[in-house]
């Protein structure tokens, strides 16, 4: 019995195992030389991680904000989806990304901060609110995570010291604040 429960604790849990964190040189190395191998994975903090499979309801949360932060995006930002930004000692790939400027300016260098990135959570809520903590330390503005299951949004600002000082929560039924104007998820 000891055996079993053994094996059934994560590898991560036990005492003896050390884990060396990558960098993100070392970590785009990997993707360059082994695409398929490392294409539905992030970077977390040194930690390679994979990601979630996109279901079609994610895919349809993800357009719908597209579109909805498209219609009041201000002059002199643009949007990606799903590409990646570089943060210190992480490389994510966020479903939208709010960025200054245009995107010829990232041509030949990922972002390393943006003004708003969201991420659609239906069933990585934890995951996405530890994400928070990687935001606040590369100076991402605003971070939402959209979580579908219990139709709300989250909306962290006023990132200081690896932490966001500012968060609520609006129901897709609310309005929420972006850009000075308003943006609702009422009709999805």
């Amino acid at each position: 019995l000891a055996y079993f429960e053994i094996m059934q604790s994560s590898i991560l849990e036990l005492p003896e195992v050390k884990l060396t964190k990558i960098s993100v040189k070392d970590y785009e190395f990997l993707c360059r030389e082994n695409p398929t191998q490392y294409e539905k994975t992030e970077l977390f903090e040194g930690v390679i991680v994979e990601k979630m499979t996109k279901s079609n309801e994610h895919d349809f949360y993800s357009q719908e904000l597209n579109e909805l932060i498209q219609e009041v995006l201000p002059r002199g930002y643009f949007i990606r989806r799903e590409s990646s930004i570089h943060l210190l000692d992480s490389d994510f790939e966020p479903d939208i990304l709010v960025l200054r400027g245009n995107n010829k300016e990232y041509r030949f260098q990922k972002p390393e901060t943006a003004r708003l990135i969201v991420e659609i959570s239906i069933s990585s809520l934890n995951y996405d609110r530890e994400k928070a903590k990687a935001y606040a330390k590369g100076n991402v503005e605003e971070y939402w995570i959209v979580d579908v299951t219990n139709k709300k949004v989250e909306v962290y600002t006023n990132p200081q010291n690896g932490n966001y000082l500012d968060k609520k929560s609006f129901d897709f039924q609310n309005e929420i604040p972006v850009f000075g104007k308003q943006i609702s998820l009422k009709n999805t």
